[in-house]
This record gives structure tokens, C-alpha cells and sequence, in this order.
């Protein structure tokens, strides 16, 4: 279990409930409340195929401005078409009507089963409830109200200093399955007290996700409801933070911090995954090349067995890197386990027992120069088990 921290992030209010979408009791439906409108910025799925709740969240986001975010999981409303997306602007607008805002001021968000339509009976019947138990400190509940094939909750909260005041980044997030985000079933909420610019707001978040988010792999898939918004009330009181300067920086190196942890734990959560595996790509001529061939060594079937079962192979990762699309000389690469020089100018120099006791680890990076220029970039990926194919063998059951 990875330990998290309690947070409270002042002007926002969090809780979660069950309602019943899930028939085994647990926590299925969220909230986080804004005591005033919040200034908003969201990334969202770039899949074709995306949910009606996604569709409502990217329109409502055009105004910048976002006052509670409503979640439920079980089922993702996705694929049901106009039926599901007023679905969604049905419980929005039974939930703003409860809070006494406007309903434009409401973004839903669902992850479950796609296919299904929500109950939108019980999650009516469950909002007074829900709206009852929001709590200053009720972010785990929240976390724990997304959770679909989790393990266990995920958030992380940073703070950094603004002249003499302290301001506060929370980041909650969802997703073990499903992986391989492509925006920016994984959900992510930030919420900060900062007070920033429209433009500074939305130039940070889309930084954070590059390089945090759409780093990480645990099977290759984007999902259909893949959300992330970033949500400021400003309470801090500083003097708002434009889009460049030093305080912009720290805000932005502060985001992608927290949101890096929270990337990291979906992927040690990835559904039975064991590892944890930082692969990265030096010596390419373009950081998007470096990108291209990492990405295709974390989502090799080969490369993330032989990770589960610790298998030194490094035959798997050169040859993955080799059908990336990207040129390069492949006599002249050099591969690392760990510290641990596996190849040099493409001739093995490993020690078999030196790697495979770093692959033991539940941690650890993997490093390709190609030599080819001096772009680099990595992805953070899982090895693939059989708990994995286990649980999505019978994820509807």
C-alpha cells in the first residue's frame, strides 16, 4: 500500500458515497465542491470514441469556470450516444439545482463498463447524501468514490512558497487498467488554492500532462473517458501568476511533481503489475523520436513479460526499439539495467546475475542511447502479469 497524505485545499469541499451504480456497496459516486466558481482548464481522451460525460466536460470547459466536479464510476456512459449524454446533463443539472448553482458550473465524469447507461434514479437519490457528507478533508473519500479496478487510492499534494504565503496543489487520480493516455479509464482531478491566469492555468496543466500522465503505460490502451481538469479558487490572495516569469515556473514544476507521483502509483497499481519501469531513450536527434521508441519498448508484450519474470532479455528491447519507425544505427547502441552496462557499441558486456538482480527490484530504469543526436525523452511503464489477464478476462463478471 502506498502511503498518502491528508489533504484539504482551501475553497474546496470533497466526498464520496455509494449510491449503488456498484452492487457490492462501495464508494461509486463523488463530488468535489467549489465555494465560489473556480477557474477551470481540462484536458481530455483524444480517442475517436469518446463518452458523453467527456463531450458535456469539453464544452462546459470553453468558459473557464467549473464549481463542482461529479463522478461516478462502475459504469463509463460511454458509447450510449445521445440517450447517455442526457444522462449526464440530467444528473448535472439535478445536482446543480441541489447546490443552487448554474448547471454550466457542474463537469461530470464516469469510468466503469463501456456500453452501459447510468442509473440516473439512484444517483438523483444519492446526491442529497453526497452533498451532505462533503467535507473539507473528505479527499480520500473522493478517491475512493472513482475507484474502478484499483487497488487503493491515489492522490498527492504539494506546497510552495509565494512571497510570505503558502500555496497548496492537490492531485486525485484513478486508473490501473486501461492505460496509455493519449489528451491530454483514467481520471485525474487538480486542485490548487493558487490564484493564476486563464492562460498560465491552462499552459501549466498541459505541461504536467506531457510529462507526467502521458508518460505512463500499463497496457497500451486510451480510454474512452480519460479526464484531467485543474481547478484554482484562487483563496490564496496572491497576485495572479501570468504565464511566464519565476512564479509561474515554480507553480508549474510544483504540478508536474505531485502529478508525477500520482502517475507513477496508477502504474505500480496497473492491475497485478509487479514493476514499475522508467524507460528512457537518449542520443536520438528529436525529443519526439526519443519518445516514439520508448514508447514502443513499454508497450512490447515481450519486453513486459520478461520484466514480470525478471528475465534479463535484452534481446526484446533492442528489437522493439528497431520497429519504432525511427532511424538509427544498431551497431552502435549502448543499453542500461539500472547502472548496469548491458551493451556497448552493441556488443554484450552484461552480467547476468548483476541485471537479473536488478530486476528483482519492484523499481527500476532502463536506458537506451541510440546515438544518433542529444534528444532524450521516457515513458514509465508496468511489466504485464498474470493477474492482469486474470482481471480482465472477467472484468464484467
Amino acid at each position: 500500500m502506498i502511503k498518502v497524505p491528508v489533504i484539504k485545499v482551501p475553497g474546496f469541499l470533497a466526498g464520496g458515497v455509494s449510491s449503488g451504480v456498484k452492487n457490492n456497496g462501495k464508494k461509486d459516486l463523488a463530488l468535489i465542491y467549489s465555494d465560489t466558481p473556480a477557474m477551470a482548464a481540462g484536458v481530455f481522451t483524444k480517442n475517436i470514441v469518446k463518452a458523453p460525460p467527456v463531450i458535456l466536460g469539453m464544452e462546459r470547459i470553453k468558459s473557464g469556470l467549473c464549481q463542482a466536479v461529479l463522478v461516478n464510476s462502475g459504469i463509463a456512459n460511454a458509447f450510449t450516444g445521445k440517450l447517455g449524454y442526457k444522462d449526464s446533463v440530467l444528473t448535472s443539472k439535478s445536482l446543480a439545482n441541489l447546490l443552487g448553482i448554474g448547471e454550466e458550473l457542474v463537469i461530470p465524469s464516469s469510468t466503469g463498463v463501456i456500453g452501459g447507461r447510468l442509473p440516473v434514479d439512484k444517483i438523483q437519490k444519492a446526491l442529497p447524501k453526497l452533498i451532505k457528507e462533503l467535507r473539507e478533508d473528505g479527499f480520500k473519500d473522493f478517491a475512493e468514490g472513482i475507484m474502478t479496478t484499483d487497488a487503493f487510492p491515489k492522490y498527492a499534494c504539494a506546497h510552495i512558497k509565494l512571497g510570505s504565503k503558502t500555496g497548496t496543489i492537490a492531485v486525485i487520480g484513478k486508473g490501473a487498467g486501461m492505460i496509455a493516455p493519449n489528451m491530454a479509464t483514467m481520471l485525474c482531478y487538480i486542485l490548487t488554492d493558487i490564484n493564476l491566469s486563464k492562460r498560465a492555468l491552462s499552459k501549466a496543466l498541459s505541461s504536467a500532462v506531457s510529462n507526467s500522465f502521458n508518460k505512463i503505460i500499463v497496457d497500451g490502451d486510451t480510454s474512452t473517458n480519460d479526464t484531467v481538469l485543474l481547478l484554482s479558487s484562487g483563496c490564496l490572495g496572491n497576485r495572479t501568476i501570468p504565464e511566464t516569469g519565476p512564479e509561474y515556473t515554480k507553480f508549474e514544476k510544483a504540478l508536474t511533481e505531485a502529478a508525477t507521483q500520482v502517475a507513477e502509483m496508477i502504474v505500480a497499481d496497473g492491475e497485478g503489475a509487479t514493476k514499475t519501469v522508467k524507460i528512457i531513450v537518449r542520443g536520438a536527434r528529436t525529443e519526439k523520436e526519443a519518445e516514439r521508441i520508448a514508447r514502443t519498448i513499454g508497450t512490447s508484450l515481450l519486453v513486459k513479460t520478461a520484466f514480470f519474470g525478471e528475465d534479463p532479455n535484452w534481446g526484446r528491447i533492442v528489437a522493439a526499439a528497431g520497429r519504432a519507425g525511427v532511424k538509427f544505427d544498431p551497431d552502435k547502441i549502448d543499453l542500461y539495467f539500472g547502472e548496469h552496462k548491458v551493451l556497448s557499441n552493441s556488443k554484450e558486456v552484461m552480467d547476468e546475475k548483476k541485471a537479473k538482480r536488478i530486476l528483482k527490484n519492484p523499481k527500476f530504469e532502463v536506458t537506451l542511447n541510440i546515438k544518433s543526436g542529444k534528444a532524450s525523452s521516457f515513458v514509465i511503464a508496468s511489466d504485464l502479469t498474470f493477474e492482469y489477464v486474470k482481471i480482465n478476462a472477467h472484468y464484467r463478471i
